[in-house]
């Protein structure tokens, strides 16, 4: 009986293991939109950069490095510790594109 068992474990283990990786892929429509993203806010930056003020610039530029880093995040095959620094990064600059946003409509209408 546990013969049998392993056998059957044996062929069903590699199938498992192939899944599960595949499952890992990030879909193509999660990319898509992100690059979507990515070019509208450099267009924005772009075009609007002589009617925006110091903190607006910083915001969007922010926000541009941000989503490029989580891109290149997701399409480079790097190592595990460099993925971990790549988050932190991404992660530090769209919370401080967040805070920028809040610190200018602070200014903009309470301050």
């Amino acid at each position: 009986m546990s013969t049998q068992y392993k056998k059957i474990q044996k062929k069903t283990a590699p199938k498992n293991n192939a899944v599960a990786k595949s499952n890992l892929k990030p879909k193509a429509s999660r990319d898509l939109l992100l690059i979507i993203l990515i070019v509208f806010t450099l267009l924005i930056l772009g075009l609007a950069w002589s009617n925006m003020d110091n903190l607006g610039r910083g915001m969007y530029a922010c926000l541009s490095v941000g989503m490029i880093v989580v891109y290149v995040n997701r399409h480079a095959n790097f190592s595990d510790k460099v993925h971990r620094i790549l988050i932190g990064v991404s992660l530090a600059t769209l919370c401080s594109s967040i805070a920028l946003l809040c610190l200018s409509v602070y200014y903009q209408f309470f301050a």
